[in-house]
């Protein structure tokens, strides 16, 4: 987003509006933020209403210009609406809830904002976005993901908002655990759907690449191999592409994960290499490009290369997200068959966890409970 959308000259006009902070969610100094403001994933938008630091709206994911554009109009929107009637100020009363962490509330306001719009409301896109995107952070609400992207997106014009949904409605559809009836259904009528979105003019380059990746998804866990196979062939080829045809740095970074994705699913980590190199050399403070190419050495079985690079990625990273580079360093060790120096770096990287902020502690948790039983696995403990 920063590199596609916050840049934007258009967005310049908002400066008088709004007031803008980045918090880096990893340093240790932004705990006590986020233990207010809490963040499940990145990047996330939160608009606070300056009296009171209420929360008015969280937007969690990427959006086009345009599209934040109206994400800043309907903050301002949600602060003013909310108690009023229509559509607008059950949209607002949702905005609301959803980023106050009250997720029922937030469900039932989306579904009430668009029972009152109907079908030609100005705001319905925006409404099934975020009430698919709601459901896919609710546990176990899979189905309702699914069927709300069948009956609600599936009625949108094509454009981001249609996309999105579809996708995120596949995604819920893909990850639903064992095989309930609705699953494989819901799957068919979807694919279908992503697919013909996934050819969307203006998408921005990073949602696009994720929507073929979900299909990409969708093929292998069907057991389709050849197709599977075609779907991450996509995936590698738009990347690259888009590697061309920018000149910038960051444009091209944020592409880097589905690089990696790609690579790996296709048994081609030394397709990613390359390009993962250039990241590093580009952007020689962040942690993400070593850490990424730590992980294409490992599968390379190139590993005294991986831990360079994992290392490398070590002396950058804070915060929880220090504890996955720990976590590749310590497979690379395991596959060499290293005890001892996989133990001190388990130890390292609990020691790490466990003096983290409570906030940042408690986003890390499974992870590093995982940590403390291969520790205690590799000292002989367990």
């Amino acid at each position: 987003m920063e590199a596609h959308v916050l840049s934007d000259a258009h967005l310049v006009k908002q400066a008088g509006r709004f007031v803008w902070l980045s918090v880096d969610a990893e340093k240790e100094a932004n705990a006590a933020f986020l233990e207010k403001f809490p963040v499940n994933g990145y990047p996330t938008f939160l608009f606070l209403d300056p009296e009171g630091e209420t929360p008015l709206l969280r937007w969690a994911g990427s959006a086009g210009v345009k599209q934040f554009e109206r994400l800043l109009d309907d903050a301002l929107v949600a602060r003013a609406a909310a108690s009023g009637d229509g559509p607008e100020a059950a949209l607002a009363r949702a905005d609301r809830a959803e980023a106050a962490g009250k997720g029922e509330e937030a469900l039932a306001g989306y579904r009430e904002a668009l029972a009152q719009g109907g079908p030609g409301w100005a705001r319905r896109p925006r409404a099934v976005e975020s009430l698919v995107v709601a459901l896919t952070a609710a546990d176990g609400r899979e189905q309702d993901c699914a069927g709300a992207a069948l009956a609600e997106a599936a009625t949108l014009p094509a454009g981001s908002s249609r996309a999105s949904a579809l996708a995120n409605g596949l995604s819920c559809a893909l990850g639903a655990e064992g095989e309930p009836g609705w699953r494989a259904p819901a799957i068919a009528k979807l694919e279908p759907l992503v697919r013909e979105a996934a050819r969307y003019p203006g998408l921005l380059a990073d949602d696009r690449a994720w929507i073929l990746q979900v299909l990409a998804d969708a093929r292998e866990q069907a057991g389709d191999a050849r197709g599977a196979r075609r779907g991450y062939q996509a995936l590698w080829d738009f990347v690259a592409a888009e590697g061309k045809r920018t000149r910038s740095a960051e444009l091209r970074a944020s592409l880097d994960s589905f690089r990696v994705a790609a690579a790996l699913k296709l048994e081609k980590p030394q397709l990613a290499i390359g390009p993962l190199r250039a990241s590093e050399k580009a952007l020689p403070d962040d942690y993400n490009p070593p850490h990424r190419l730590a992980v294409l050495y490992r599968e390379a079985k190139r590993y005294p290369e991986a831990l360079a690079a994992a290392d490398r990625a070590l002396s950058r990273a804070y915060g929880p997200r220090k504890l996955r580079v720990f976590d590749v360093k310590a497979s690379v060790l395991e596959r060499q068959g290293d005890q001892a120096g996989l133990a001190a770096a388990l130890a390292e990287a609990v020691a790490h966890g466990e003096a983290l902020p409570e906030a940042q502690r408690r986003s890390a948790g499974k992870l590093l409970e995982r940590m403390r039983s291969r520790l205690a696995k590799a000292r002989g403990e367990g």
